[in-house]
């Protein structure tokens, strides 16, 4: 029988990596929607042919893609843990 020793929690070192994460999240939301209304408005510009829904269309597109990325990079960060 073999004695094994616990592995000391470190709830300091869990709540900066939950802290730190939360403050990525709510960062990369505000410089999305930043990016958002910087170019919103982009893709229009012929109101004959109703380009302007082109813009709104064009951002949820690439917030979308750029979400998927990052929940597919994040879970490959948390495989480790």
């Amino acid at each position: 029988m073999t004695m094994h020793t616990p592995v000391p929690s470190r709830p300091l070192r869990t709540a900066a990596r939950f802290v730190l994460r939360a403050l990525s999240v709510v960062m990369g939301a505000a410089g999305g929607l930043f990016c958002y209304f910087v170019c919103q408005g982009m893709f229009s510009g012929y109101r004959k042919y109703h380009t302007d829904v082109l813009s709104t269309v064009g951002m949820l597109i690439i917030m979308a893609v750029g979400a998927a990325a990052w929940v597919i990079d994040h879970r490959r960060i948390d495989d480790d843990d």
